[in-house]
């Protein structure tokens, strides 16, 4: 069981560490299409076996691996009921040859579908603006299923052999749940 919850502590913070990463890199890249608007709904089954992680916890790990990639100077992460994830970060833009501080925000949400994470990006905002669905680009997309698939693949390392099924996760500000089913 111990194993269990370590493997299923490792995959959110894995999740919370790509949900950061992705949008740092997103922030230099042009924009150029949609994002997608379906909104999940978030699952009421309720799983043999469930694991929750304080917020602050991961927060402080997420704020040990961004240091330590470099890609932003600063990360925040907020958890808000019952599925949503706000990360603000600065980063480094480049901007007609110089190198400017960017705030971004992110908010993201996720869900279960299928037995595995989905993330879905609600806002970015740019120094505060917020960028409308349009000025979004393939590049935002890309990041969140490249950040999707490595949070799906550290969910499947962190349970091998195991006969569980990712069925649920849900947040508040104070905790991270991740719910499985036999």
């Amino acid at each position: 069981m111990k194993d269990i919850a370590i493997g299923c502590l490792a995959a959110i913070l894995g999740l919370i560490v790509g949900i950061v990463l992705t949008f740092g890199v997103m922030s230099f890249l042009p924009k150029e299409s949609s994002l997608d608007t379906t909104v999940p709904i978030p699952s009421t089954a309720r799983g043999d076996v469930t694991v929750t992680v304080s917020a602050s916890y991961l927060n402080a790990q997420i704020q040990q691996a961004v240091k330590q990639t470099g890609l932003a100077k600063q990360t925040t992460v907020s958890f808000v009921a019952p599925n949503s994830v706000n990360a603000a970060l600065v980063v480094d833009a480049n901007v007609a040859g110089r190198t400017v501080p960017l705030n971004a925000t992110v908010a993201l949400r996720v869900s279960a579908r299928n037995g595995r994470i989905a993330l879905t990006v609600d806002r970015v905002d740019a120094d505060g603006v917020t960028l409308p669905a349009a000025l979004s680009t393939q590049a935002v997309e890309n990041m969140r299923a490249q950040a999707e698939e490595q949070l799906n693949r550290a969910l499947q390392r962190a349970l091998p052999g195991l006969s569980l099924r990712f069925v649920n996760v849900s947040v508040t500000p104070a905790e991270v749940t991740l719910q499985f089913k036999q």
